[in-house]
């Protein structure tokens, strides 16, 4: 992986940092989310080089989306001294991984969406209408926005019924682990995909 490019700040309360990954081929984004207290998350972390996030009043976890999804999050976690907290069903490479038991702080709360990667997982944050997804959906530069391709998937039927089941509750903004990020309409313009 080569070192980030870009990092921006998207709205008040939301910044990405992203690279292109020649072995993935496609772009790996980052994300930090300040929740309802005002401390941040951070999802499925990449290296950020020497640049630090202005994040005032500090960072409560770091939350992987999916088993794919370590990244760099040992090397955050050991930086920061947080927790690091993903979902069931994982064999994680690195030891530690909390699993939550209904959400986490900042009024965050675990979608799981069986039938894509394992242990794939939407964090869906109410107060705001915000959803993080790490593979099952997908916005790439100079594409459509996309479902995770079904070779890519457990059981492509089931992660289609996952998702409308995640869609029953409207949603704003989606923030992906692979692509640019809807600022509003989120839950229509993915309901169209199913």
């Amino acid at each position: 992986m080569t070192t980030p490019t870009r990092y921006e700040q998207i709205r008040p309360d939301v910044w990405r940092w992203w690279v292109f990954s020649p072995g993935h081929r496609v772009e790996l984004m980052s994300h930090a989310v300040r929740g309802a207290t005002g401390r941040w998350v951070v999802f499925d972390p990449i290296p950020l080089d020497d640049f630090e996030l202005p994040l005032e009043g500090g960072i409560e976890a770091i939350v992987l989306t999916n088993g794919n999804h370590e990244r760099a999050a040992e090397s955050w976690r050991s930086r920061l001294a947080v927790p690091v907290i993903g979902p069931a069903g994982v064999e994680w490479a690195m030891s530690g991984v909390a699993i939550p038991q209904a959400g986490i702080p900042e009024g965050w709360t675990p979608v799981p969406l069986p039938g894509g990667a394992p242990g794939e997982t939407a964090w869906r944050l109410p107060s705001l209408g915000l959803v993080v997804f790490g593979d099952a959906v997908v916005n790439l530069s100079g594409r459509e926005l996309e479902l995770l391709p079904d070779k890519y998937c457990i059981d492509p039927k089931v992660l289609r019924r996952s998702l409308a089941g995640l869609l029953e509750e409207p949603l704003a903004i989606a923030l992906f682990a692979h692509g640019e990020p809807l600022m509003e309409g989120a839950s229509e313009r993915i309901r169209g995909l199913l």
